[in-house]
């Protein structure tokens, strides 16, 4: 196939992600290949990074619905790291609060954390100041200890 013809190769010969057809990307990310899934995620990101937007608003949808696939989970947040957006954040905040902490969950709870952590201070303070005073959070990890009791 010519290079010329296809727009998401400069001409200088490299890979613009940001240029490149979404479609088949999505496809893969929500299908049922492990590998083929972790390969979309990170490409959805790259996208995202070179300016098409509307990948890193498929990489919400995708953790919203995505059930307790925990290692999926987390490799979607971390390609949201890029997504420096107020909905990203919420969205990062509202899985903290609805995730309960457990031995299954501490890792991809301590992601979200992590990623929160790289984003500029002006979109995460108020969301880190809300947990600081939310008595349902455990305060050696920072993580969701939630009690069965409403006390």
């Amino acid at each position: 196939m010519d290079p010329t013809k296809l727009p998401w190769i400069t001409k200088e010969g490299y890979f613009d992600p940001g240029r490149f057809p979404i479609d088949e990307v999505l496809k893969q990310a929500i299908g049922n290949d492990e590998s083929q899934t972790r390969s979309a995620i990170m490409m959805l990101q790259s996208m995202y990074y070179h300016g098409r937007k509307e990948a890193g608003v498929f990489l919400l949808g995708l953790l919203l619905s995505c059930e307790d696939k925990w290692e999926q989970r987390i490799a979607i947040v971390e390609a949201l790291r890029v997504v420096e957006t107020q909905a990203c954040v919420d969205l990062l905040f509202g899985e903290l609060k609805r995730v309960k902490s457990s031995n299954t969950t501490r890792r991809y709870l301590t992601h979200i954390i992590r990623v929160l952590v790289a984003m500029p201070s002006e979109l995460v303070l108020p969301g880190f100041s809300s947990l600081v005073s939310d008595k349902s959070f455990h305060p050696k990890c920072g993580t969701n200890s939630r009690h069965s009791s409403s006390g």
